[in-house]
Formats: C-alpha cells, sequence, structure tokens
C-alpha cells in the first residue's frame, strides 16, 4: 500500500522517465471507462472538480459515450478555471464528442437538485483534497449522497482521507484507484496506468515531495542548522561541503575543523561560520544547537582515531563522508547513521563488494541509510532501496563528493526524521546539478561551479 504523497511522486517520477501526464490520465479515463462498461448501457453522470481528477472522469466520459452510454457531465466550477494542460484538454474534447455538458460554481444550485442517473461516477477530487471539503464541492457531495444512483469513484471517494479512510465525503459503492492499493481504501480495485517500472525504482524529482518545505513565517536556524566537522590535510573539503549545504538551503552551518587551519578555512568564504579544535575527539560544542551533523570531509588519515572518539559520543542525525567512514572502527557503530561511501570506501568496511544485494543487506544489518556513490548511485536503508543515474562523468572531478555530502546534510538538517528520503534526494539533486554544470562548463567544470548552480536544480524539480 501507498501513501498520497507516495503516489504524486510516482506521478512525477513518471513524467520524469518519459510518460506524460497526459498519457497517465487517457488510460486512467480509459480504465475507468471500461470498467463501468461491463454493465448494461446505462445513463451516466460524471460529476467532476477541475483538477486532474476531474480530468480523468473526461476522459471516461468520452469512452462510455463512445461505447454507446448515455453521458453527461457535470463540471462544479467554471471552466475558464481549468488549468492549462490535459484536464482543459479532454474537457475541451467533450463538446467535440457531443457530451452534454454543465457548469456551476454556486452551492445554490444544488439546492434540491436530484441526479437520476444510473451511475454517478465521482471525479470530484480524487487524492488531491487536504482539510475538509469546500463549497460548492460540498453541496456537489451532499447531492451525490442522496441519490439513488450506484457510485464509482475515481482514485478516492471525494473527501475522504486516502491515507487514513477518514473524512466527510462521497459514499461510494465502488472506487477505482490507480497504480497501488492506498492505506485507507482497502476495498477500492487498483488498476494499473502505465507508470514505469523506473519512477518507482529510480531517484527522481517526485522524490523531493518527501522533504519538508520552508514555513513563510520561519526564523532564522529553523530551516536546518548544520555541524561540519572536517578538514585536516585538506583544507578546502570542509568548506565545500558547508557552501553546499548554504546553497540547498541550511539556515546555518558551522564547520568545526583543526585550529591550526581555521583561519585558512575561514578564507575561502564570508559566508562561513568557523571554529577552532584541537583535538577532534574533545571537541566543545552542544550538539544540540544542531539539527543535523556531517563529519569526515577532508580530515585525513592521521586524525582518525580523534574522529572515531567523537562519533561515538553523539547521538544525533549523522552522516559519515570520507574519512568519516574509514573511521569507522566497527559496523556495529553505524546505528542510525547515513555513510556515503564509494566502491573503495564499502570494500574496506565491509569487506566485501558492493553490489545491490550486498548493500540492501548491510543497511538492514546495521540500521544504517548506505548511499553508495557511483555512475549509479545505490540508496537504501535495508527496507527500501533506489538508484540514481543523474549526473555525469564529468563529475569525477575531486571535491564533488564533498558537495554531495553538504547537499545531503542540508536537506537531513531539515528533515531529521528522514534519513533514508533525505539520501535519495540529495543523490538526484547533487547528479542533476551536475549535468546543469557540465553543460555550462564541459569537462573543466569545479566543485565550486556545481555549487553555484544548486539553486537552479532546486528552482526546476522542487
Amino acid at each position: 500500500m501507498i501513501t498520497t504523497v507516495e503516489m504524486k511522486a510516482l506521478d512525477r517520477n513518471a513524467h520524469y522517465y518519459g510518460v506524460s501526464p497526459r498519457t497517465l490520465m487517457e488510460e486512467a479515463g480509459r480504465q475507468v471507462a471500461e470498467k463501468i462498461d461491463r454493465e448494461p448501457k446505462k445513463n451516466i453522470a460524471v460529476v467532476a472538480g477541475k483538477g486532474n481528477n476531474g480530468g480523468d472522469g473526461f476522459v471516461a466520459a468520452r469512452y462510455l459515450k463512445q461505447a454507446g452510454h448515455e453521458v453527461e457531465v457535470l463540471l462544479v466550477g467554471r471552466s475558464k478555471d481549468i488549468k492549462k494542460g490535459p484536464a482543459r484538454e479532454n474537457w475541451l474534447l467533450l463538446k467535440d464528442k457531443g457530451i452534454k455538458t454543465t457548469e456551476t460554481d454556486k452551492k445554490e444550485f444544488f439546492r434540491g437538485l436530484e441526479i437520476n442517473s444510473d451511475i454517478i461516477i465521482d471525479a470530484l477530487l480524487g487524492i488531491g483534497i487536504e482539510g475538509s471539503v469546500r463549497e460548492p464541492a460540498k453541496s456537489a457531495v451532499e447531492t451525490i449522497n442522496k441519490s439513488k444512483a450506484k457510485v464509482i469513484s475515481i482514485d478516492a471517494p471525494s473527501g475522504i482521507n486516502p491515507d487514513t479512510g477518514e473524512g466527510d465525503g462521497v459514499e461510494a459503492d465502488k472506487t477505482i484507484t490507480f497504480h497501488a492499493p492506498k492505506k485507507g481504501l482497502p476495498d477500492a480495485e487498483v488498476v494499473d496506468i502505465g507508470i514505469p517500472k523506473k519512477a518507482t525504482t529510480h531517484a527522481g524529482p517526485g522524490d523531493l515531495l518527501f522533504l519538508r518545505k520552508r514555513d513563510k513565517k520561519s526564523h532564522k536556524g529553523e530551516n536546518g542548522r548544520l555541524l561540519v566537522i572536517g578538514g585536516g590535510e585538506y583544507t578546502g573539503a570542509p568548506a565545500l561541503a558547508a557552501l553546499a549545504a548554504l546553497r540547498t538551503g541550511a539556515d546555518l552551518t558551522t564547520i568545526i575543523t583543526k585550529k591550526q587551519i581555521k583561519n585558512t578555512v575561514a578564507s575561502y568564504s564570508p559566508n562561513l561560520i568557523v571554529r577552532g579544535a584541537k583535538d577532534y575527539g574533545k571537541i566543545n560544542i552542544n550538539p544540540d544547537k544542531y539539527d543535523a551533523m556531517l563529519i569526515g570531509p577532508g580530515v585525513g588519515e592521521k586524525h582518525q582515531k580523534e574522529i572515531h572518539k567523537y562519533i561515538k559520543k553523539i547521538n544525533k542525525p549523522v552522516i559519515l563522508d570520507a574519512d568519516g567512514i574509514k573511521a569507522i572502527e566497527n559496523p556495529e557503530n553505524l546505528g542510525n547513521k547515513i555513510i556515503t561511501p564509494h566502491s573503495g570506501e564499502y570494500r574496506e568496511l565491509f569487506k566485501e563488494k558492493p553490489t545491490k544485494r550486498n548493500i540492501e543487506e548491510k543497511a538492514g544489518q546495521y540500521n544504517c541509510t548506505i548511499l553508495k556513490k557511483g555512475p549509479t548511485d545505490i540508496i537504501t536503508n535495508g527496507d527500501k532501496t533506489k538508484e540514481n543515474t543523474s549526473g555525469g562523468p564529468e563529475m569525477t572531478v575531486g571535491g564533488t563528493g564533498d558537495v554531495l555530502a553538504g547537499i545531503l546534510g542540508a536537506i537531513l538538517s531539515q528533515n531529521p526524521e528522514k534519513p533514508y528520503r533525505s539520501a535519495v534526494a540529495a543523490a538526484f539533486i547533487n547528479g542533476k546539478t551536475g549535468e546543469i554544470t557540465a553543460e555550462e562548463k564541459g569537462d573543466g567544470l569545479l566543485p565550486t561551479d556545481i555549487i553555484q548552480n544548486i539553486p537552479k536544480t532546486l528552482k526546476k524539480y522542487r
């Protein structure tokens, strides 16, 4: 069973992987009509809204008319308000097919109205509703429920929350839902509308829907506070990670680095907050001031034992990258953490090949999330797995792993309860930003070029 958000994510990913909303709507409406057409010829009323659920209803009306049924469509709203896209296109086709249409945005229209059809198709709201049903849809729902007609709802009975089954909505005799069962609709009939397999197995723009949206009334620090611990042999790595986190939308990013290189790290950008530490194992800072932590970029082999001591002390959402992974002496210490190994780091930690099956088993065994980097990223928590193919060969340049770690750090700081979802989204964002940057810079792209383009990716896909 899937949730509403999961279904919306699949729709977006389907479009990304080549199946358009127009194609999905056509197949959804055709499938509904096919189920209804098994009955003798009927008088059918389609009560539709202005959105995609209404569009499904328009398509069903067209197919049912073609099959010989008497069909009428009642639009709850005004046709001029149907947004440009497949729903509008299918509305315009109704008149071409000689289907009678009526439209109203007044609740008074439904006062005393009786729908005397044999079948009512409920295509008002579907799974898109949030909160209670508002007028005039509320009056339309009441009119449907008073009718003696058989009521068939498309995707979900209008007004009923498909995740919980709760709500004051259409009392459907039958519900035809799409792709997979919904948690709150156990009795609904499921039909396949052609969502491609990649929409479920691979990362895509739909995976960004699981992330928390920035509240317009929020204050500084309420949209992610990330602590980056790194730097030693490599001074640029923690700076790249922190800058990537800021460009991804973290409100506050603080770097703790070795005292002797603090000024060097700070010199890379005035946007960085940098503090020095003599010993990574004895960092004197309150971790509760941060929503998430990123440990490892640029630390170097020399300081791995210090890092290991610190990792054992903390109980926060943590990402281990680069030398943070190498600092782990026992995989048993990975519980509730995210690690971002490339193939070599994976082999060194787990003493095995990084096959998909092995990675899934290790994530489940040690209760962690693994983002295994490569031409195809593998992201898993042992229970759920996705692959990510965004990105390209131009991203083999040093420092892009630090950028990915920073993107992930920002997302995790905003969604600390969603390590797996954060990792999937970060892999996709990082790869797509690399693609955008490669178009501009070619083989000579730099990690800093990718960082500057992160907002372009977020604007396009979020």
